[in-house]
């Protein structure tokens, strides 16, 4: 037994190797907010804004800020790189709800630039930096905003507060409110070619909607310089983000090489102040965008995806007490940009979160603006017990499509606060559905399916009509009648006794998952199955494992597998995948329903793995083949796999 158990543990950590789709929940974990909308250009720096806000702060309803400010670039011919300040409704696919995006700052002739934008904590007041096409010059300003939920949230109350005057060449950047918006930190050259951190003191007035800036209080931090007021240090120190409690500033810099996060203490007169990195012993890599969660401890950012510069960068959420960091993802597409809400909420089991949002390309949507929270990648997954049949395959059989995957989750479990179905009747439920993101499942294979009734809505599994046995079936359209290659079908059962206790059986295409095991060389050994899936409005993954061994009669012989060949039917042409777990010849032939050949795919050497070749639908003479049905034929190391391929002209 222990020495089956050993075998079990290392092919569980070969199976863990195989590819995992990206995580989005369009609840959960991760939202786009900004999709379909007429702005096409991309959307960058999303700031929230703090007031007004909706939601309760719990699981079943998060507080959630009501705006997101951001910029966007001039649909003007010429004047691409003007930036514009737009607002949208901080909701999940804000354009299908009908809320369109507003403006806020923008010049229709594409000549005065609007960038950076930053609220202050109560959501009255925008800081921002306006500029031109060139960025000849930049300067911030400050600007009131009418913040009652009856109005689109982008009237201005008052006129612009000039706060740094960029006249004569000066750039004035990236501006920050402290907590109670009596002091702006920003970056500037205005000391020469060195980009420093200054700081500012303000007094507004939202009743008059007036304000002034305090010139006295105006001071350059002489970070890294000990008192040297007049000595450049030759690098930069700038996107500064500013503590909950106002007692330190990140930043941004290269004075380590590549861009690092420091965080320093300030003074009010900016002398004698100290600077630590955010991390002791930083990756040599590109650390970007600081943003402070509200507790002042965890700072998230952007940087590489598991620290490789050669990756798109992700965000990270980091521990300044324990140096504990977390690598934040939706689909290695590229995150950056994280702004995180001032607002805490819990998951069903007590833990907290806050939201953030950040920019992403993820789903190939474009560039566009995210909502995402930490709970899916950096909180532990909960158990979910996994059972596969059948356990056992002689592949000299090759009977069924599909392998029986059933899911329950253990009392731990459910009494977290989730249960095993699709909606959230009893406490959060699970997704494993398709989306424009597959939701992480069984070997990270999405899972498209279409239901028996119509009247079920299985892609987002957020409907259920239950017949009289508490069943929603959902199948795949296409493998049943177009033959094409799909990943199979999934079925939900209620807890008959009316507990909690529901359990999900997934109908997997066989040949999927037996292609995926003869390529990694694991015949006739046992095989753990990963399963993942998350919870539809936390994120909250779950994890267990399943475990199959395929058999071979001939242990001497190799193994070879065809996956379904698609598109099938196909016109003109079809890919066809196979695997073998040695390395040697491999022959793919085509054959009519006669038992004659047609082609010669191919005939040649291939090492272990899987492959792929493919059929353009001519003879081995090179003419057309006409309509109808073939046999795909694969021998390699005395086995033998077989496929039905359609031709529809």
């Amino acid at each position: 037994m222990k020495r089956l158990l050993s075998v079990v543990a290392i092919l569980v950590v070969a199976a863990s190797l195989l590819p995992v789709k990206g995580q989005a929940g369009f609840r959960g974990a991760f939202d786009p907010i900004s999709i379909s909308d007429a702005l096409i250009k991309g959307k960058f720096g999303p700031a929230l804004r703090g007031s007004p806000s909706s939601g309760a702060g719990t699981a079943a309803s998060p507080k959630v800020e009501r705006w997101i400010a951001f910029v966007t670039l001039s649909q003007v011919v010429g004047s691409e790189s003007v930036g514009e300040i737009w607002l949208y409704r901080n909701t999940s696919q804000a354009h299908f709800a009908g809320l369109d995006p507003v403006p806020m700052l923008r010049d229709e002739a594409g000549v005065v630039s609007y960038i950076d934008p930053c609220w202050s904590k109560d959501g009255k007041w925008l800081a921002y930096v306006q500029t031109d096409n060139n960025v000849s010059a930049a300067s911030i300003y400050v600007q009131q905003y009418d913040t009652a939920t009856s109005t689109a949230g982008n009237i201005p109350l008052g006129s612009p507060i000039l706060v740094a005057d960029g006249t004569g060449g000066v750039h004035h950047r990236h501006p920050a409110f402290n907590s109670t918006a009596t002091r702006i930190y920003y970056d500037s050259d205005a000391f020469g070619p060195s980009i420093d951190l200054w700081s500012v003191d303000v007094s507004l007035d939202a009743t008059a909607h007036t304000g002034t800036v305090s010139e006295a209080s105006r001071v350059r931090h002489q970070v890294g310089l000990e008192g040297q007021t007049n000595v450049l240090n030759g690098k930069a120190e700038f996107k500064p983000a500013v503590s909950p409690d106002d007692s330190k500033v990140a930043y941004v810099t290269n004075r380590f090489g590549p861009f690092q996060i420091q965080i320093v203490t300030v003074t009010a007169d900016g002398l004698g102040e100290t600077s630590v990195g955010a991390e002791s012993n930083p990756a040599l890599i590109t650390h970007d965008n600081p943003s402070w969660a509200p507790n002042g401890n965890d700072l998230y950012y952007d940087a590489p995806s598991n620290e490789d510069p050669a990756n798109p960068q992700d965000i990270w959420r980091l521990n300044l007490t324990t140096g504990a960091k977390c690598n934040i993802f939706v689909d290695l597409a590229g995150d950056t940009d994280p702004n995180v809400s001032q607002y805490t909420n819990s998951t069903p089991d007590g833990d907290t979160f806050n939201f953030f949002v950040f920019i992403s390309q993820a789903g190939g949507l474009g560039v566009q603006i995210w909502r995402g929270e930490a709970i899916q990648n950096c909180k532990p997954p909960l158990p979910v017990q996994v059972a596969i049949s059948p356990q056992t395959v002689d592949l000299n059989r090759g009977d069924g499509d599909f392998f029986d995957v059933t899911t329950t989750y253990p009392a731990s479990t459910i009494a977290a606060g989730y249960i095993n179905r699709a909606t959230n009747v009893g406490g959060d439920g699970v997704r494993t559905r398709t989306s424009v993101i597959g939701s992480p499942t069984l070997q990270g294979l999405s899972m498209p399916s279409t239901p028996v009734d119509p009247s079920f809505d299985c892609t987002s599994m957020t409907t259920e009509l239950f017949g009289d046995n508490g069943t929603v079936n959902c199948f795949d359209f296409y493998y049943y009648f177009t033959l094409s290659q799909v990943f199979g079908r999934w079925e939900q059962n209620l807890d008959p006794t009316g507990g909690l206790n529901h359990h999900m059986t997934f109908h997997w295409k066989r040949r999927t998952i037996q292609n995926r095991i003869i390529a990694l060389g694991l015949v006739d050994k046992y095989v753990g199955l990963e399963y993942r899936a998350y919870s539809n409005r936390i994120g909250q993954q779950f994890l267990g494992f399943g475990y199959i061994k395929l058999l071979r009669k001939n242990l001497g012989a190799g193994s070879v597998a065809l996956q379904q060949n698609y598109p099938n039917p196909f016109n003109p042409v079809t890919k066809i995948s196979f695997a073998v777990d040695k390395p040697g010849a491999v022959d793919v032939r085509v054959f009519n329903t006669r038992g004659e050949l047609v082609r010669t795919i191919t005939n040649q050497w291939y090492p272990q793995g899987e492959h792929e070749v493919s059929w353009d639908g001519k003879t081995q003479s090179g003419g057309h083949a006409p309509s109808g049905i073939y046999y795909v034929r694969a021998k390699s190391n005395g086995a033998t796999d077989v496929i039905k391929a359609v031709l529809a002209k």
